[in-house]
Order: C-alpha cells, then sequence, then structure tokens
C-alpha cells in the first residue's frame, strides 16, 4: 500500500493536515457519515434521542459550573448535570441512592449545595460543614413540616382532611400552638429523665422475661439460630412496644411485630407512591396494622384516663403502656384527632422507636461477637454498671416496680467504650435525613447561597459521616483510622498526652460531622431510649448467655444493605448464624 508523499519545507501542522486530506471526497464522505445516522427511521429516532441526551447534558453541566463558579452573592442553588428532560436525576435516585450520593460527592465535593430533582420531586442536598451548622442554628424559621406531612401521609397513611393538624398555621392563628410542636415537647419531657428511668427499666425488665421463656432446658444446650437478625428482632421489637404501648396491644395482636417489619420492608415502596394495584400486599398489611392499632386504641381509652399522666399517677399501665403514650394521647383527643388519624400517629410511634433501635442493636452484638477482644472489653464495662448486690449472671429486683433486671442505667453513660462503640455504630450505619425548609421566605446559606422559600433542604447522615476534611477539622485524631472503617475507640480522647491518662468519651465539636438523630431544637427526642435499648440489650444477652458465631467466614462477608439508604439504620445483607446457650446462675448472699 502506498503512502502520500510528504510535503517539504516548514510547513504548520494545519497545512500537513489539510494537504493529507487534499485527495479525500468530502461530499461523498458527508453522505455516508448522514447516512450512518438518519439512514432508516430507527436509526433516526436513536440518533434524535441521543442528540437531545448530550445537549441537555451539556447545558445542565454548563449552569451548573456557571452558577456554582459565578462570584455573585445570595445565588440560586445549581441544579447537579443531568442526562434525561424532566426526569432529571430520577433514575440514578431509584437505582441506587447510596451510589447516587457518593458519586455526587466524588465528582462535585463538599463545599456547595447541590439541588436534586426528580420530576416535581427535589430538595437542595446540603454537605458544607458552615451551611449545616447555619441550618441547625436556625431552628426558630425552619420547619420540617412538609416532610412530616409527606410522612403521614404517603407512610402512615392519615386521612388527608387530617393534614391541616401538621400543615403551618396562618399568623393569625398562631395563638393555638402546633399539635406538631406540642408533640415535640411531650417526647422531650417524657423520655428523658424519670419518666425514661422507667420506661427503659420496664424494657430491661420485659426483656429479661422474654429470654428466661426461650426452650433452654438443661445446662450446656445449645440454641442453634439460622437467622440472628430475625430472631432478635423477633425478641426486641415487642418488647420495646410492651414497654411504651402496654402488654393488652401485644396480646391482642401478637402478629404485631411480624406486621411491622413487612411494613417497615415497603416505606421505600410508599415513599415512590406506587399504588395498590402494583403492591396490593404491601397495603393490605398496612391496612391491617392500623386496623388492630385503631382497634387497641379504642379498648385502652374504655379501660384508661389518658389524662392521668402526671408524676403522682401510674408510670405504666396494661392498658395504654407508658406515660408518653398518655400524654400523646390526651393531646390528640383535644385536637380532635379522628381514629384513623390517632391510629397513624401510633404507626409513626411503633417507626420510630423500632425501625432504627432494633437494627442497630443487632449490629452492637454483631460486631462484638466478631472480635472477641472488643466482647471481652464491652463485657467488662458492662459488669461495672451491675446495682449493688448483684453479682455476675445473678438476676436481681430491683426498687422499682418494673420487675427483674440487674443493671443500673445510669452508669451506662459512665463507660467510654461502650458509648464510643454505640457512636460509632451509628455513624457507620444510620444513614438517614435531616430536613428543613423556609415557608416564610427565601434562607441564605451564607453569604454566596440563598435557598428560595418552600425549597427542602437535606442533609445526609451518611455524607457527613464520611466527610474527611470536617472530622479533619473538628478532630484529627478519630482519623487515625479511615472513616469508611469501623473503629470503636473513634470517639475517645484522652485529656493528657500521658498514655497511662484513662479515655473518656466525648462528641465535642463533632455536631455537623455526627448526625444520626439529626441536629438543633428538632433532633430526635427518642434517642435516649434508643441509646439504653441497645446497650441494655446487648447487656442482658451477655450476662444470660455465652453466644458465638457458628460460621465466622460466612459472617465476615455480611455488610450493611444499602438499598436501604436513606431510610434509617442498615439492615444486614446476609445470614449471620448464631448459637448460645445460658450461662450457670450464681447465687447472690
Amino acid at each position: 500500500m502506498s503512502s502520500l508523499p510528504l510535503p517539504i519545507g516548514n510547513t504548520s501542522w494545519v497545512e500537513y493536515q489539510a494537504y493529507q486530506l487534499k485527495d479525500i471526497d468530502i461530499d461523498n464522505l458527508v453522505k455516508k457519515v448522514l447516512g450512518i445516522f438518519f439512514g432508516d427511521p430507527w436509526r433516526s429516532s436513536l440518533s434524535a434521542s441521543a442528540c437531545i441526551l448530550v445537549l441537555t447534558y451539556a447545558m445542565s453541566l454548563a449552569s451548573f459550573t456557571w452558577t456554582r463558579w459565578s462570584s455573585k452573592g445570595g445565588k440560586s442553588v445549581p441544579t447537579l448535570p443531568y442526562l434525561f428532560p424532566g426526569i432529571c436525576h430520577g433514575f440514578g435516585l431509584e437505582w441506587s441512592m447510596a451510589d447516587f450520593l457518593s458519586k455526587s460527592i466524588r465528582s462535585w465535593g463538599y463545599l456547595a449545595p447541590m439541588k436534586v430533582a426528580a420530576g416535581s420531586f427535589g430538595f437542595v442536598m446540603v454537605t458544607n460543614p458552615q451551611h449545616i451548622r447555619k441550618m441547625l442554628r436556625s431552628s426558630r424559621i425552619l420547619t420540617n413540616r412538609p416532610m412530616m406531612v409527606f410522612v403521614m401521609m404517603k407512610w402512615f397513611y392519615a386521612p388527608p382532611e387530617s393534614m391541616h393538624h401538621y400543615t403551618a398555621h396562618e399568623d393569625s392563628n398562631r395563638e393555638d400552638e402546633h399539635i406538631h410542636d406540642q408533640q415535640a415537647g411531650i417526647s422531650i419531657k417524657f423520655l428523658s429523665g424519670q419518666h425514661l428511668q422507667g420506661m427503659s427499666e420496664r424494657y430491661m425488665s420485659t426483656l429479661q422475661k422474654r429470654l428466661d421463656a426461650l426452650p433452654l432446658e438443661g445446662e450446656g444446650q445449645w440454641l442453634e439460630i439460622p437467622d440472628f437478625y430475625t430472631w432478635l428482632r423477633d425478641q426486641v421489637t415487642p418488647t420495646s412496644i410492651e414497654a411504651m404501648f402496654g402488654s393488652r396491644l401485644v396480646e391482642m395482636y401478637p402478629d404485631i411485630s411480624t406486621d411491622f417489619w413487612k411494613f417497615d420492608d415497603n416505606i421505600a415502596n410508599f415513599s415512590r407512591n406506587l399504588p395498590r394495584w402494583l403492591i396490593p400486599n404491601a397495603y393490605k398489611n398496612r391496612d391491617k396494622l392500623l386496623a388492630n392499632i385503631k382497634k387497641w386504641n379504642i379498648l385502652a381509652h374504655a379501660n384508661t384516663d389518658c389524662r392521668k399522666h402526671g408524676l403522682e399517677d401510674p408510670e405504666w399501665d396494661e392498658h395504654m403502656g407508658s406515660r408518653f403514650i398518655k400524654a400523646r394521647e390526651d393531646i390528640m383527643k383535644q385536637h380532635g384527632l379522628d381514629d384513623e388519624t390517632v391510629a397513624s400517629e401510633n404507626l409513626g410511634v411503633l417507626f420510630g422507636a423500632n425501625a432504627n433501635a432494633v437494627r442497630a442493636v443487632f449490629w452492637c452484638i454483631f460486631e462484638a461477637l466478631k472480635d472477641p477482644d472488643l466482647k471481652d472489653r464491652l463485657h467488662a464495662e458492662l459488669m461495672d454498671c451491675r446495682m449493688s448486690g448483684s453479682s455476675p449472671t445473678a438476676t436481681t429486683t430491683t426498687t422499682t416496680t418494673t420487675g427483674q433486671q440487674p443493671f443500673d442505667l445510669s452508669k451506662f453513660a459512665t463507660k467510654p467504650l461502650l458509648q464510643s462503640t454505640y457512636a460509632e455504630l451509628l455513624r457507620m450505619l444510620v444513614q438517614t435525613t435531616f430536613t428543613r425548609t423556609n415557608e416564610n421566605g427565601d434562607f441564605d446559606l451564607g453569604p454566596d447561597y440563598t435557598v428560595r422559600q418552600n425549597e427542602t433542604m437535606t442533609v445526609f447522615s451518611s455524607i457527613t459521616a464520611h466527610n474527611t476534611e470536617a472530622w479533619r477539622a473538628a478532630r484529627p485524631e478519630a482519623l487515625a483510622k479511615p472513616l469508611d472503617v469501623f473503629w470503636p475507640e473513634r470517639f475517645l480522647v484522652r485529656k493528657s498526652k500521658d498514655a497511662a491518662s484513662q479515655p473518656t468519651f466525648s462528641l465535642e465539636g463533632l455536631t455537623e460531622c455526627w448526625m444520626p438523630y439529626g441536629g438543633g431544637q428538632r433532633m430526635c427526642p427518642g434517642r435516649h431510649f434508643a441509646k439504653l435499648e441497645i446497650i441494655g440489650t446487648l447487656g442482658v444477652l451477655l450476662d444470660n448467655f455465652e453466644m458465638e458465631l457458628m460460621d465466622r467466614n460466612r459472617a465476615g462477608k455480611v455488610i450493611p444493605d444499602k438499598r436501604w439508604v436513606p431510610y434509617g439504620t442498615l439492615p444486614p445483607k446476609g445470614l449471620v448464624s448464631v448459637r448460645l446457650r445460658r450461662l450457670q446462675k450464681q447465687s447472690v448472699l
């Protein structure tokens, strides 16, 4: 094959290329190229679609980068580049929220907010710690009511006609305190202090009774559990429900735990607003849950006066449970909520009390079983939390009326490794959102960006948990091990450089980094009960049983299921098999 002769002299590159092309038939080449793309209707449609996608991405990319790098103050938050007009980021969000979030951060970093859109749905993703801090300090003007309305209608199926209880009031009616604000006050009051102590001890003693009833007859008999997560879930969920709502609910509706977790499995589908005909079993299960909760509620009011939730009244009764539930029922009755809305409210409380905490209980125990040294150190701290007169593996009666359990729950907060392990588990595994909206005007995230009125700002706990630069600025020593690695000691600090000094647990300075419960004045009020539930369950199990993984190799392959991002604590992906047997009881002299 002969080659074209090379030109001589100081020929430029452009001239050289023109020389190479001088014998090519340009008209014929253009016809061939056009024929490839437009030779038939199918190819023409495909080419037109490709052009639309390319142009859409190019234009959205240009708009995003132009706005982002503009020095103009108070600019609107730019929308992330996208391929599909109208749908925008819908496919990415639907395919994998976890992958979408991580890809966005890898591409564009943490410094500036980014708008995400999928049809009419959209939100502003806030990632800069300074912007997050501004949100946390603006609780008086920001609200989560739009998210509350969405959750009540889409998840818990509250009637549309009841939504006026959750939407914003007109200024002229502000003397009537919003029910949501009153419920928040009730949660803060009754999920802390003396009330929290009583409900937590009720939980512990009820769990102890449930474990005592396990079918383990002889000394040294092993109970093999092929699916430890489901088994543990079936122990903890009804225990939590009984401590909070009373024993009658579990007695009259024994399937409540099973049905609740079926409901939880479909939270993402309810969020997508999938119709009943597409997921009929999910809707039927939720209908069953609500009908039984409504039935319980009517019977509870027939046997208990919900107004009796003062300190002089019983801490708990079998019909309506804790003072917390009675106070909520009292407020809902005062506001005139109908039976259907009350049932939806109570399903919401069930969800808040179980969906995240129960999974966190599993991960706490699982990590302890994977690491015998960690388990021994946690067990040693738990033994220091025993009440006076209680010996290892001995169950003693407390001075309360709640039953039998050997721990002084207040001491849990004094044990550094217990608390650090708990905090690290939540950092790694609770992947939820913190949302706020300004319903009264635009909101300045800072001098650079302004979020428009009624736009939802969203902070993802999974993003703040892995923002290396934010952690380095707040606490460099916490990065001794990478943030994608489980490290129980991450939240331990030493007051001096002396190696002999005892480490203490601290979250100081990590407000914009550690956000499993949200933040600000609207931080999850149930966090104190959840913490006692997680640590307490670990304590009761280690106090009663010798436990071990049946297949360590298989257990080492179990990872969090990221399909659940951003709906809370991630469940395990894969089965964990555990066997346990009772420890020999020692008598207390």
